[in-house]
């Protein structure tokens, strides 16, 4: 059976996805540093994102709808820019307030917790882990390191790609019976392979 193709509406399938899709990307892109791959079960996402950014044009623009014939109406570099440019500025405004977390801790002190915009808990773990936590790792051949989540220069850090969950450790230490921590000295970082990592136990900072 052929298909008719002359109903196909170009603008209307621009105002459904774009919008959403420049939104995600950009808003991965300020929280992560890099563009997310694409997958089908994304789309639904984009959609979401088009249909709540053009319900805020709606109420910016005092009533006016954005929809097909609005889009025509526009000239091409009006058009790019209220389909592409500014969900994308959104997207990083959004991204920039939740990797700040301000939002985050603030909801999160009445109870309330934000899905996270990472795809593994190792990210959302390390993303939101207080600075001088504790951690003691446990590794493939039954060792154990125990070093604390420190930042400035020569700070702790983790991948940020979920299939190569290595770990830095800026400070390494000492765990005695009681569970109290001592750090080496002189201060010494470590780095661990994904491949050597069994399980990470935390120890947040109170």
């Amino acid at each position: 059976m052929p298909v008719d193709f002359s109903k196909f509406d170009i603008a209307m399938t621009l105002l459904w996805i774009v919008p959403g899709a420049f939104i995600a990307l950009f808003r991965s892109f300020a929280i992560r540093g890099s563009f997310p791959s694409i997958s089908k079960d994304d789309v639904s996402a984009f959609l979401l994102g088009s249909i709540v950014y053009a319900f805020i044009v709606v109420l910016a623009t005092g009533g006016k709808a954005l929809d097909a014939d609005a889009l025509k109406a526009y000239s091409g570099w009006t058009a790019f820019f209220v389909i592409v440019v500014l969900p994308a500025l959104v997207g990083m405004v959004l991204g920039l307030i939740e990797a700040s977390d301000t939002i985050g801790r603030l909801l999160r002190k009445v109870g309330i917790r934000l899905p996270s915009p990472d795809a593994t808990a190792w990210e959302t773990l390390f993303r939101e882990l207080p600075s001088n936590s504790v951690l003691v790792v446990t590794l493939k051949d039954g060792s154990t390191v125990a070093g604390r989540w420190v930042g400035g220069s020569c700070g702790s850090a983790s991948s940020s790609d979920s299939k190569i969950m290595d770990l830095y450790l800026g400070q390494t230490g000492t765990l005695n019976a009681q569970g109290t921590y001592t750090p080496k000295t002189p201060r010494r970082g470590i780095y661990l392979s994904a491949g050597e990592i069994r399980y990470v136990e935390v120890i947040p900072v109170q």
